[in-house]
């Protein structure tokens, strides 16, 4: 499939995709079995997936999972798509805030969640936590993998803890400015 972009504009996003942000192989795995615990039993999972990570993609097609992606700009979800090595025919796609798309409540049995935090103005976290919540299922979970740095964590699970039980944490590979990547498996309040 052709998207229209030239072999420079793939690799830029190929290189740029190789930072500190991209899942390792580990990171990858946690995602992957919280995502087999969620699914355990659901006929046709839900999955949203907030920004375009390829490799949360292809986990999600791995499932044949019904997949709505949400990012700023399809652009970019096109070009990372190039990068994936297995395709979701069931993977819809969604320009813009997903404080604002009509997303219809409760339908999501699992939102993933990889690096968006960090676009979301501190003063629109709360918000964003309680939409999150609006529109996962019930029974429903929440992973989060997020940068956070050592002094300002307390308060970051603080956050997340006012709309969700964290249920589990696992600790990914750590940054050089005492930042490092937790992933967050967490059920809604």
């Amino acid at each position: 499939m052709q998207f229209g972009i030239g072999k420079t504009a793939v690799k830029e996003v190929s290189h740029h995709h190789t930072s500190l942000t991209k899942p390792c192989d580990a990171e990858l795995n946690i995602f992957l079995q919280y995502l087999e615990n969620v699914v355990r039993g659901v006929s046709e999972p839900r999955i949203l997936i907030l920004g375009c990570s390829p490799e949360l993609r292809e986990i999600a097609a791995k499932f044949k999972a019904k997949t709505t992606v949400v990012a700023n700009d399809l652009e970019v979800i096109e070009r990372t798509a190039s990068l994936m090595k297995t395709k979701n025919k069931k993977e819809e796609w969604l320009e813009g805030d997903i404080m604002v798309l009509p997303l219809q409540k409760r339908s999501f049995d699992l939102i993933f969640s990889d690096h968006v935090l960090s676009n979301v103005s501190p003063f629109n976290k709360e918000n964003f936590y309680g939409r999150m919540k609006e529109i996962l299922k019930k029974e429903g979970s929440v992973v989060i993998r997020s940068v956070v740095f050592r002094k300002t964590a307390k308060a970051f699970e603080g956050r997340l803890s006012r709309h969700f039980k964290i249920v589990d944490k696992k600790f990914g590979k750590e940054g050089i400015f005492s930042e490092y990547f937790p992933i967050y498996f967490m059920k809604p309040k």
